[in-house]
């Protein structure tokens, strides 16, 4: 949105014309239809959106993510019909856009649910398997000592020794399948022991984020990069543990940001600079939905059949073997779908209409199409719907559905950065009615307080010409007399009012 200049309404009988409404700086999203899921989801994503009165786009997004955990490195799709270098692994990273208060941790607390009690039965049967190496390691050491002990008087007799007892112990491993706050270390260690890979939950990504953009922690972003493609090996050497060595890290992640938090970060994080290397843009399945339907009272069991059929799907799935993974293809209509879909893609990322950072973000979709529409088809195939060899025209067609929704989202979420100068306004308007700067002030005023989006001359001055000609403020006349402008600006009093 720009407003002209000179469009502000007729002056007001204290000489101000009436402040115009800035309107809103978000362009609009296509809305989610549950025809986008597979059938498996359809009943449980609509159960918890009405049951917590979120946007359907929430629980969705949550429920795809989660699904690709429950595969990550366990199916592989090849997009190309010959190419068979061109190998994704369907892990993804996600997140829902929303304010405070609309219930983003119970929606992916919910949706996570069946993940976590899968893993909380591998929990159970790890700690009875401990129980059980325990016991028989404590009977090997005493056969082993009984051995020694014979050994010993079977030299001194000059006779032969005994057999050597064959104890073939092995440590049971904890299976993982969630994590939500781990070092980075630590979750190299898991990846070892997990070489499907896990999720990881964090509450607040933004905080995430936050943490990767600290000095001292270029090793660990690295690594989480790294772990987006879910084939990459990594070895970390440390004095005292050794090496650790994990021929594929694998990670999906999932969680929630707060829109104020989101602006904030992306202003800094995609200036040209160390933290402008494609973090962000590996979000895939980031939806930032509206919120202006009404709130009612729901309050009724949750749809335990519908969750039923989604546990059941997840479990299948999750028994497959990292070893030996589901490869799977498109199916002839399929690959024509994807292939033009595809050339329709690449003049897009490959142009010059795009912001960059926008254009990076949707060149990642080359590979998201596919990864969902294996998903799709996996979960349909664990669910008993049949399918399972092959990648269908209708899953295909799902997926390419899914990248034009998330497209109008991506738009959204990159428009704080698109357009600068109205965000920066919109910033500078809620500063004045919050009172943090006096009635006159300066342009120095504003980006010596380091506000986010205003904290250079640049950003200050663009966003008070916007509100200059919005009628919000008027630039007081130069001291120096030589015409010069003062950057110093005077509020319409009727803001207040």
């Amino acid at each position: 949105m720009s407003i002209p200049r000179g469009t502000a309404s007729a002056p007001a009988a204290h000489g101000w014309p009436q402040p115009q409404a800035l309107g809103s700086d978000l362009p609009p999203v296509k809305p989610f239809e549950l025809s986008l899921l597979p059938e498996t989801l359809r009943p449980w994503v609509a159960d918890i959106a009405e049951r917590m009165q979120v946007p359907l786009d929430a629980p969705a997004a949550c429920a795809v993510v989660a699904l690709a955990g429950c595969v990550n490195r366990r199916a592989v799709i090849q997009p190309k019909e010959a190419d068979t270098d061109f190998q994704k692994v369907p892990n993804l990273w996600g997140g829902i856009v929303l304010p405070s208060g609309y219930m983003k941790s119970p929606v992916v607390q919910c949706v996570t649910g069946p993940l976590a009690r899968i893993e909380e039965q591998w929990r159970l049967e790890y700690e009875s398997g401990l129980s059980d190496y325990a016991r028989q390691r404590e009977q090997a050491e005493l056969e082993l000592a009984v051995w020694k002990g014979q050994s010993k008087a079977a030299i001194r007799g000059g006779s032969l020794t005994p057999d050597r007892p064959n104890h073939d112990l092995q440590e049971p491993i904890m299976r993982r399948l969630v994590i939500t706050d781990s070092t980075f270390e630590k979750l190299h260690e898991i990846m070892r022991d997990n070489p499907a890979g896990v999720l990881m939950v964090r509450d607040e990504l933004t905080g995430w984020l936050a943490e990767l953009d600290r000095d001292g922690r270029e090793g660990e972003r690295a690594f989480c990069l790294s772990a987006w493609n879910g084939n990459t090996a990594h070895t970390i050497d440390r004095i005292g543990r050794g090496s650790i060595h994990v021929p594929a890290c694998c990670l999906s992640i999932l969680g929630g940001i707060q829109p104020p938090r989101l602006r904030s970060y992306l202003v800094d994080a995609l200036r040209d600079g160390p933290a402008n290397d494609g973090l962000i843009q590996r979000f895939q399945i980031l939806v930032w939905p509206d919120t202006a339907s009404p709130w009612k009272l729901v309050d009724r069991p949750p749809d335990a059949e519908a969750e039923a059929r989604v546990t059941k799907g997840f479990e299948a799935l999750v028994a497959l073997s990292a070893d030996e993974p589901k490869r799977l293809r498109f199916e002839p209509g399929a690959q024509g779908l994807y292939y033009a879909w595809w050339a329709e893609l690449e003049p897009k990322v490959r142009g010059d209409e795009l912001h960059p950072a926008l254009a990076s973000h949707m060149a990642k979709y080359r590979s998201l199409m596919p990864s969902l529409a294996l998903l799709f088809e996996l979960l349909d195939w664990a669910s008993g719907y049949g399918g399972g060899e092959s990648v269908s025209l209708d899953h295909a067609c799902q997926a390419m559905a899914w990248c034009e929704y998330l497209e109008s989202h991506a738009r959204r979420v990159y428009s704080c950065i698109i357009s600068p100068g109205l965000r920066a306004a919109r910033e500078l308007a809620e500063k004045i009615k919050a009172k943090r700067l006096t009635p006159i002030f300066s342009v120095r005023e504003v980006y010596i307080k380091n506000w986010s989006g205003l904290d250079t001359p640049d950003y200050a001055r663009a966003a008070c010409r916007i509100l200059e000609d919005a009628g919000w403020i008027r630039e007081l006349p130069g001291d120096s007399g030589r015409g010069r402008p003062s950057e110093r600006y005077e509020t319409n009093p009727m803001i207040w009012e």
